[in-house]
């Protein structure tokens, strides 16, 4: 049984690759309800869709902004868009995502949302089957 090889519930070993990846996140609170962010990424690298076939270059490059509305002192609304370039693949996929925020406690923030498109933030996640509800837990020590 090769139970530690399963993604996704298959019990194919999936994509793999050999990357780097760089990326840039910057936030700015421009009022006390407001507050808007970025994240720039790149992924040079060479990836393969099994074990089978051989690495091929699979160059791509993530934007993303976001706006998050503080509600009240434990809830926070956050809406984010998404574009994906693959570039030797040839494609570019765009996604939003929303998300409600609630503050748990002084260290510990819960979110519940749901990813409008195919891909994550993640440039290391080959799988695109990221759509759907997400729940996100943020501690902070």
């Amino acid at each position: 049984d090769m139970f530690w090889q399963r993604i996704d519930g298959s019990d194919q070993p999936g994509p793999r690759q050999q990357s780097h990846v760089f990326s840039l996140d910057a936030i700015c609170d421009i009022s006390q309800k407001w507050t808007l962010g970025g994240k720039l990424g790149f992924r040079p690298g060479k990836s393969a869709p099994d074990a089978a076939l051989p690495l091929v270059q699979n160059d791509a490059s993530l934007v993303v902004l976001n706006a998050r509305y503080h509600l009240t002192n434990q809830w926070d609304l956050l809406l984010e868009g998404r574009a994906l370039q693959a570039t030797q693949a040839g494609f570019s996929e765009f996604g939003a995502l929303a998300t409600a925020y609630r503050q748990v406690g002084q260290n510990v923030t819960l979110g519940l949302g749901y990813n409008f498109g195919s891909f994550s933030d993640d440039l290391n996640d080959l799988s695109q089957d990221d759509q759907g509800v997400f729940l996100n837990l943020v501690a902070k020590f």
